[in-house]
């Protein structure tokens, strides 16, 4: 039998450990696409961010791994992502938040259009953004449609439809360019995708609705899409346990690199403080933890120019300590 296109070797049965079950492979999808994307090239996978067709085909060709990852991604798709939404929407109405009656079949036509998507363009995409839209339309689409935020056309329900179409994107569009490149999106591409969300919305309810809801859309769309695809919310807590991690390494000798973000989290665009300071603490006793928090700064955006630079730049200064460290 001949190899698979692309020269690549199908994956055998002992290398179906590499693929997370279905709440690691989410958790996996949301905060650490790019290390996800590697795993799954380490179990043979060659197009991570394929669509179903694709993978089945690798499946086809005796690549174990790729059946299995379709498998657990289309469970939480079909079965996961309704569930969650029915048990969300159900603590919504028990809280007393109004909501259109029909979001949970709503949530079943989600999942259909995240497969469908998932046939088209690419086996995450689909996942994401059908999972996402089927937990936000409950904010953005039942809930605004009874009242919870004013008149159905007026402002605060211009703004609720806006963050949920930018939430939704915004999260999305590091997931699925991660999985596929192996790297997260560049700043201009965010910025790019965050002008399209805005201004096709309002293009849309300008025409369907008016300006005034439109433009309560297109300004709440651009600002929340920002704000979750540079995860700034995520970044305060990043920063609190940067400063954390290096406090107690540096006054009780405990050793706690393994503590920082930059290891949990791929898509950080700002950088983190004290991970210079912190790596200069470990590097003559733990340079192989200072190694793989390197490796992990590559991964993410932000700190892409403080693990090897610092580590090249400490070998050539013979690590004479914490003074004038880059990304102090």
């Amino acid at each position: 039998m001949g190899r698979p296109q692309g020269g690549a070797v199908p994956a055998r049965a002992d290398t179906l450990h590499r693929v997370p079950a279905p709440i690691t492979l989410l958790l996996l999808l949301m905060f650490r696409p790019v290390d996800l994307h590697y795993r799954l090239r380490a179990a043979g996978i060659t197009a991570p961010g394929g669509r179903i067709g694709q993978l089945w085909h690798e499946q086809a060709q005796g690549n174990l791994a790729a059946g299995l990852f379709v498998r657990r991604m289309l469970l939480w798709l079909v079965v996961g992502s309704p569930l969650v939404t029915a048990l969300a929407g159900l603590a919504m109405v028990c809280a007393g938040l109004p909501l259109r009656g029909g979001w949970a079949v709503s949530a079943v036509c989600c999942s259909a259009a995240g497969l469908v998507l998932a046939l088209v363009s690419g086996l995450v995409a689909g996942v994401m953004l059908g999972s996402l839209a089927s937990l936000s339309i409950l904010v953005g689409l039942h809930a605004t449609a009874a009242g919870a935020f004013g008149p159905q056309q007026g402002g605060g329900a211009g703004v609720a439809v806006g963050i949920c179409l930018g939430v939704v994107s915004g999260l999305s569009v590091g997931s699925i360019s991660s999985i596929a490149a192996g790297r997260g999106p560049s700043v201009w591409r965010v910025q790019t995708a965050a002008i399209v969300t805005s201004v096709v919305p309002m293009m849309v309810w300008s025409w369907l609705v008016g300006s005034s809801f439109a433009g309560a859309v297109a300004a709440s769309a651009l600002v929340a899409f920002l704000v979750s695809a540079f995860r700034l919310p995520l970044y305060a807590l990043e920063v609190l346990a940067s400063a954390v991690a290096y406090a107690v390494e540096r006054w009780t000798g405990r050793p706690t690199l393994s503590w920082v973000p930059v290891l949990h989290h791929n898509l950080s665009y700002l950088p983190h403080p004290f991970l210079g300071r912190h790596l200069a603490l470990a590097v003559r006793s733990r340079p192989a933890e200072v190694l793989a928090v390197a490796d992990a700064c590559l991964r993410s955006p932000g700190n892409i120019l403080v693990g090897w630079p610092w580590v090249v730049q400490a070998l050539e200064r013979g690590t004479t300590g914490e003074a004038g460290t880059p990304g102090a």
